[in-house]
């Protein structure tokens, strides 16, 4: 499956402009033939999202004109009495198949918004997905839950700064590594504050050594696409081998029924 991440801007005080580039890059990454386009977290700064929200409606026929699944990244939406960061993903035909909230808040998004409740996945083209935001890659419990949901690939849109980029990129490697999972992981880029380091991680076994080593792409400087092309199949093997004691344990297995039934 190729994928992007999609390194956008952020405009302050201007959510139409933040719209027409977010969009205009994601015809980019159309164009490198990516089937599934992930955007990062708060591109969309104050603008909170509603229920039947213009912005949601003007991606779902994007994503069904280009064809391509799209994950809108992670922004503030209102439901009823309460806001959350949630991240929805539109297949194909223009439907929100998933909308994940995020459980961990940072700091003063705890003052705005409600943490969510649980994980889940979903399919994209025949593959479980799976979505952290941003702060939920720091706790491996996280990572680990939704890898024994059965997720193929994880997407995490993130809003990082230039000085917390080394932690960050530490814990997607950690994550991948440890979960055998790939990660597509977009970023916001406005200068000197956020320098994007977008990346999609990808893995690959060394047979000899017996060692799993990391394949990780970079976003290029700038507001840009990342493109590549992930064979999803070829580690399945080798997660299923790390997961098998675990999924073997009283205690994992109680883990796992719980997280489905909060998802």
């Amino acid at each position: 499956m190729k994928v992007a991440a999609v390194q956008l801007g952020i405009y302050p005080g201007d959510p139409d402009k933040a719209v027409a580039r977010a969009e205009l890059q994601v015809r980019a990454a159309s164009e490198g033939e990516a089937q599934l386009i992930c955007l990062p977290e708060h591109w969309l700064q104050a603008r909170v999202l509603t229920s039947g929200d213009t912005i949601i409606k003007r991606f779902a026929r994007l994503a069904k004109e280009l064809g391509v699944y799209l994950n809108l990244g992670a922004n503030y939406e209102k439901r009823g009495e309460g806001t959350w960061i949630a991240s929805h993903t539109i297949s194909p035909a223009g439907d929100v198949i998933s909308r994940q909230d995020k459980l961990h808040l940072y700091r003063e998004e705890t003052r705005k918004a409600m943490p969510g409740t649980g994980f889940h996945t979903f399919d994209v083209a025949g593959t479980k997905v799976g979505v952290l935001v941003c702060h939920d890659i720091v706790f491996p419990e996280a990572a680990r839950t939704v890898t024994l949901m059965g997720a193929e690939l994880l997407v995490v849109p993130s809003m990082i700064t230039a000085s917390g980029s080394g932690p960050w990129l530490a814990y997607l490697r950690a994550r991948c590594l440890e979960n055998r999972l790939q990660i597509v992981s977009p970023n916001v880029y406005h200068p000197p504050r956020f320098l994007g380091r977008s990346r999609i991680l990808d893995l690959r076994y060394e047979l000899r050594e017996h060692v799993m080593q990391l394949d990780e792409r970079k976003a290029s400087h700038g507001r840009t696409a990342l493109v590549a092309e992930l064979d999803l199949r070829s580690i399945t093997h080798l997660r299923k081998e790390r997961l098998r004691e675990l999924l073997g344990s009283d205690t994992i297995r109680s883990l796992y029924s719980a997280s489905k039934a909060t998802s």
